[in-house]
């Protein structure tokens, strides 16, 4: 809040505006502080391999990616239709970028994500499968 004090008083005093309405203001700078700093926290726990976004897919590149389907993706309606998104194809084609930005748009709604290569995950499987056989005996 510090960071806008100034901004705001000259804001207030150049329109004319009451104490509360500048006050206001000021708490909203402070609440888009917030969900700020909540969205990048739920980024850093997703263990993603890098930050990339959506817009920066070159849907040049890759004419067999469907761009408006990724957009609405992003928009993270399968999400309450409980569906979900599996990117298969080879290596190179952007499937981590596109995973990770759709993703992200989900962190920044304070969606739960994790990040995992479906090999780890079958590894992390292949492991548990065996601890339960181990444990069985």
């Amino acid at each position: 809040m510090k960071l806008h004090l100034d901004e705001i008083r000259d804001f207030v005093t150049t329109n004319g505006l009451s104490f509360t309405e500048g006050r206001l203001k000021l708490s909203h700078y402070e609440v888009d502080f917030k969900e700020q700093n909540a969205s990048r926290s739920m980024i850093k726990t997703t263990a993603f391999p890098f930050v990339k976004k959506l817009k920066d897919y070159d849907f040049g590149f890759q004419p067999s990616v469907n761009e408006q389907e990724m957009r609405e993706f992003a928009s993270l309606g399968f999400l309450e239709k409980n569906e979900t998104i599996v990117f298969l194809g080879p290596s190179g084609v952007g499937k981590t970028h596109l995973a990770t930005s759709i993703s992200i748009a989900a962190a920044k709604k304070r969606v739960s994500t994790y990040f995992i290569k479906c090999n780890d995950l079958l590894q992390q499987l292949k492991r548990a499968k065996l601890e339960n056989r181990l444990d069985a005996r």
